[in-house]
């Protein structure tokens, strides 16, 4: 007897919407206004939700995400939305954002970005070391 379709095959990704949704929302609203925050995050989960198996084959769902939030973030808030660190990466803009302003553990960076907690500390290090700019 063949085994019946999950009645929410798309459950996983809610869990990760439900894990990850309320630093996503403090992300998007150190660049936009609160409810363009929810908007975005709500949008790019249903992005994702509309390719969901792919994401799902990806080395990382979350990095994904993460992504598709990011990108939704940056394209709404201008051109230069990240002005003061636009000389950084944007892996290092993230940590920077995550860790230093929102006060998020390096563990904690790394489930939300997708990535792996000592990729997270090397950016951190070159954090350290990079030039600052005014």
């Amino acid at each position: 007897m063949p085994i019946p379709p999950s009645p929410a095959p798309q459950l996983d990704l809610w869990a990760l919407h439900d894990l990850h949704r309320e630093n996503y929302l403090r992300y998007a609203a150190l660049l936009l206004t609160p409810d363009d925050a929810s908007r975005v995050v709500r949008e790019a989960f249903h992005e994702l939700a509309g390719h969901w198996h792919d994401v799902l084959a990806a080395a990382s769902p979350a990095a994904c995400a993460w992504q598709a939030l990011r990108r939704r973030v940056c394209a709404l808030a201008g051109p230069r939305p990240l002005g003061p660190v636009a000389h950084l990466t944007a892996p290092q803009q993230d940590v920077l954002l995550l860790h230093l302003v929102l006060d998020l553990p390096p563990v904690a960076v790394a489930a939300v970005t997708g990535t792996e907690p000592a990729t997270v500390h090397v950016h951190l290090r070159s954090l350290a070391t990079a030039p600052q700019h005014c």
